[in-house]
């Protein structure tokens, strides 16, 4: 008589809030968000749906970065120059509880460490780009740009901002110079700069 086949090691426990979390950054970057959800002011109006869409991102993504000294609350400064910052300047709740207080800040005429914790940039010319990463570079403040489709040096995400979605990429240099520490599975889902297509 042959053997009972050996029973699978046992899997170990899911932390539930982590997975919960990971799930909706997923979909939130992942996929179209249905009209049925959003409330009928969103759906009838662009801005304001990609607005709410970047938000949901952005917490989710300050959610599951480590700086090396935790802060509560998160520090979120918002650069006036963004497009896509209405909801985020209402500041939010991270999945572990933690508020995300945001203020707006000017990066060409402000000085921003150590008042920011997580930076939200817009477009940035040459001269804006090298002011920050100038300022930052080594420091431990999380970089998101609104619409750097390079993923330049001064970036770590970068979004890609559509009418019903939000993707992202990483630039894996600059977030490993800041000290600022981010989930693998996050990273997981962002295109690398230089990846291919």
């Amino acid at each position: 008589m042959a053997p009972a086949p050996a029973s699978p090691p046992p899997t170990p426990p899911a932390r539930p809030l982590l997975r919960r979390a990971l799930t909706v950054l997923l979909l939130a970057v992942t996929l179209a968000v249905l009209p049925a959800m959003l409330p009928p002011a969103v759906t009838a109006q662009p801005a304001p749906q990609r607005a709410d869409l970047v938000a949901r991102v952005v917490i989710s993504l300050l959610g599951y970065a480590r700086w090396p000294v935790e802060r509560d609350p998160v520090r979120l400064c918002v650069d006036h120059a963004s497009r896509y910052a209405a909801r985020l300047k209402e500041g939010g709740t991270l999945a572990n509880g933690r508020t995300v207080q945001t203020r707006q800040v000017d990066v060409l005429a402000d000085m921003l460490h150590p008042a920011c914790d997580a930076l939200y940039v817009g477009t940035m010319n040459e001269p804006r780009r090298k002011r920050l990463s100038a300022e930052l570079t080594g420091r431990p403040v999380l970089v998101i740009a609104e619409e750097d489709f390079e993923c330049e040096v001064g970036s770590m995400f970068c979004l890609n901002i559509r009418d019903n979605q939000v993707s992202f990429r990483v630039n894996l240099d600059t977030l490993a110079r800041s000290g600022v520490h981010m989930h693998p599975g996050v990273l997981q889902l962002g295109r690398r700069k230089g990846a291919p297509s």
